[in-house]
């Protein structure tokens, strides 16, 4: 884990959202036995925190990436990221109640009634690897966190942005 995490850094990181795993309080937290810069693979990471701290179960970034470790989570010692399947190992350990599925389709459907999600899909083009992000459900409707990695803010999501094609799997939540 980088040195650079200051207390100040921390206690921001802890009590906000993670619009994107590249803002400078994470970016060079290392991840996994090849300890891998958060800004380039935490986007699993990111997607817990964000959905633990919506669920009003906020959890540290670090005690995350340690726990994700210790559940041998990371992609190939993290060259990957956060292996797909696998977050439900998190969730499994800390009591918390998801849905997994590998249907797009019924990802959608749940969507509809879950108070927040994650979501799992392959990056355009394909080669670029995969990415996952959160959507929580607001007054407003469904807002997504670390969708993109140059937004400051959550943004719009519409279920209709799920492509069958770039969908691996997805997490839902309070359904």
């Amino acid at each position: 884990m980088s040195n650079n995490y200051s207390a100040m850094e921390k206690s921001k990181a802890d009590t906000s959202y993670i619009f994107r795993q590249s803002h400078p309080s994470v970016a060079d937290l290392r991840y996994g036995a090849l300890h891998r810069r958060f800004a380039d693979v935490g986007c699993g990471v990111a997607a817990i925190y964000n959905v633990m701290l919506f669920l009003g179960k906020p959890q540290a970034i670090p005690d995350i990436i340690r726990e994700a470790e210790s559940l041998k989570m990371p992609w190939l010692f993290g060259m990957f990221g956060t292996k797909p399947r696998s977050l439900g190992r998190y969730f499994d350990k800390k009591g918390v109640a998801y849905m997994q599925t590998d249907s797009a389709a019924r990802f959608r459907e749940g969507l509809k009634t879950a108070c927040c999600a994650i979501i799992c899909a392959w990056n355009e083009p394909k080669t670029n690897g995969i990415h996952f992000f959160a959507v929580i459900r607001t007054a407003e409707g469904c807002r997504s966190l670390n969708q993109y990695s140059n937004c400051d803010s959550a943004t719009d999501f519409s279920p209709d942005e799920i492509s069958e094609k770039r969908f691996i799997t997805g997490y839902l939540f309070g359904q």
